[in-house]
């Protein structure tokens, strides 16, 4: 079995540098929160769990021909990533893209119809694609409260940010391996 998603990578040095910085700031107020590796930051368009290895390639071919080839053409998709949300009462932080979002959900609806179609693969439940990259994850039980105001303060003073631009050029069949230090991801080629 393979834990896997799809995925599209941020390879805009410039953004990951400014979510960085901004990641270090949160880090100063809520010392035991965790920040995505900044080689770990992807937009993820179907989380996919534990796959069977001998369907991987399939999935693949079916990413390739249907959104790289067909939807993406070899050409280049430009998104902003502005602003800054949460989830789950600050568990989850996280950068909506901004710009062309019905492209994004053209994405998200081939891969849900084609993989379901081709291989049975369920569909999500959410059918609305909500386009955001997670930056960190903060556990209840890790919470330091003396601080839980100003970090709230300080990812609502955010919600404009400009942390720069996303591409979307080419997607990605990834594998994650789970460690103690966090996930590995790598891509999944065939």
């Amino acid at each position: 079995m393979i834990r896997s998603f799809i995925a599209f990578e941020l390879q805009n040095q410039e953004a990951i540098q400014n979510i960085t910085e901004f990641t270090d700031r949160l880090k100063k107020n809520q010392s035991r929160i965790k920040p995505i590796e900044p080689e770990n930051i992807h937009l993820t368009v179907k989380f996919l769990g534990n796959i069977n290895e001998s369907i991987a390639p399939k999935i693949y071919k079916i990413m390739n021909s249907k959104i790289n080839q067909k939807l993406l053409k070899n050409q280049s998709y430009h998104y902003k990533l502005k602003g800054v949300g949460n989830f789950r009462n600050y568990s989850i932080i996280w950068i909506p893209l901004r710009g062309d979002i019905e492209f994004l959900q053209q994405v998200k609806d081939t891969i849900e119809e084609s993989l379901n179609r081709e291989l049975k693969i369920r569909k999500d439940k959410r059918r609305k694609f909500k386009p955001h990259i997670t930056i960190a994850r903060l556990k209840k039980k890790r919470i330091d409260y003396n601080t839980f105001d100003s970090f709230k303060a300080l990812i609502k003073s955010n919600k404009d940010k400009d942390f720069g631009e996303f591409i979307i050029d080419e997607i990605k069949l990834k594998k994650s391996v789970l460690t103690p230090k966090g996930p590995i991801y790598s891509d999944l080629i065939y």
